[in-house]
């Protein structure tokens, strides 16, 4: 399979996948479900024994406020990581082409789009800004749109953002997929103009 088909089958099919997320986070639902398994397996294990009572007891006390604190650190900690301006920007417009218009794992928009960098390179990226459905049937495969992409050349197949020629487009929500965690998004309240531009909006980026 090519490179382009095989990243278009991990956003479509893999939810929460970064490239760039540490090791822990790409693999943190597979940690917590066997350390869950474990757990259980040992628990069951020593209920047979003349402590089962006992074990049941305070087991069942020890996996409540192990879920408890676990459930407070990953909210802390994604609220951390998804709070402040996003990484900079290049403010050189770029033409993209639409490659892909389905939908993702989740039932939402997916739009990819290819584009070539300002370093000459081709890329392929999410489109970050939702398009309202009364707007959708304009993103057709083959259509052209002026975006800006990331700065930073890891962050080049993430998303990329409709520059200012496009604030007669409606949007819905966002998609940030991968930049921050591996996957950040949600609905918006449907209007022109970009989420991600505007001076009193939500987010920022960085100098």
């Amino acid at each position: 399979m090519s490179r382009p088909g095989r990243r278009t089958i991990t956003r479509l099919f893999v939810a929460g996948v970064g490239e760039r997320e540490p090791f822990f986070y790409r693999h943190i639902g597979l940690i917590i479900w066997t350390g869950i398994a474990v757990f259980v397996g040992v628990l069951a294990w020593l209920s047979w024994t003349d402590w089962g009572r006992t074990v049941r007891i305070w087991g069942g006390i020890i996996g409540g406020a192990v879920t408890v604190v676990l459930m407070i650190w990953t909210f802390v900690e994604l609220h951390r990581r998804t709070r402040g301006p996003l990484p900079a920007i290049e403010r050189t417009p770029l033409t993209a082409r639409v490659v892909l218009h389905a939908a993702d794992v989740d039932g939402g928009q997916c739009l990819l789009l290819k584009y070539r960098g300002i370093d000459g390179a081709a890329y392929d990226a999410q489109l970050a800004d939702v398009i309202h459905e009364s707007w959708e049937d304009r993103f057709a495969l083959g259509t052209t749109w002026q975006v800006y992409a990331f700065r930073d050349p890891g962050l080049a197949e993430t998303v990329v953002f409709l520059t200012e020629a496009h604030e007669d487009v409606w949007r819905s929500g966002y998609k940030l997929d991968g930049v921050r965690i591996g996957g950040e998004g949600g609905p918006l309240k449907p209007g022109p103009g970009s989420p991600f531009l505007r001076e009193d909006g939500k987010w920022g980026f960085q100098p």
